[in-house]
């Protein structure tokens, strides 16, 4: 098993690692090779979640906003299929009915 916690040393030579080979797809490979006690994607991980400073920061107000957006779809979704589901049972009951009656009559 592979170690998880990253050191200031670690965090250096992350960043520096980035800085030269940050231009190549096998990036993180090649920087786990530098640091092998972590795996490509734990460095990746590391790297994008603390020491990217492009990275925009998070905006946990906006997360909550659109978390709660999505309950309200959730909740008006739901809603909707129950309301389908009526609409359905309610056809085919009259399609039945009138089913029946022409029967009678035929």
């Amino acid at each position: 098993m592979k170690m998880c916690k990253f050191g200031l040393e670690e965090n250096n030579r992350i960043r520096h690692s980035v800085r030269m080979y940050g231009h190549l797809d096998d990036c993180f490979i090649r920087i786990s090779k530098i640091l092998p006690q972590y795996t490509p994607k734990q460095i990746e991980n590391h790297y994008k979640k603390y020491l990217d400073e492009e990275a925009p920061p998070i905006n946990y107000e906006r997360i909550l906003e659109t978390y709660e957006k999505l309950q309200a779809i959730n909740i008006k979704n739901e809603r909707l299929r129950k309301l389908v589901f009526i609409c359905q049972e309610f056809y085919f009951s009259l399609k039945k009915s009138v089913e029946q009656k022409i029967h009678i009559y035929i």
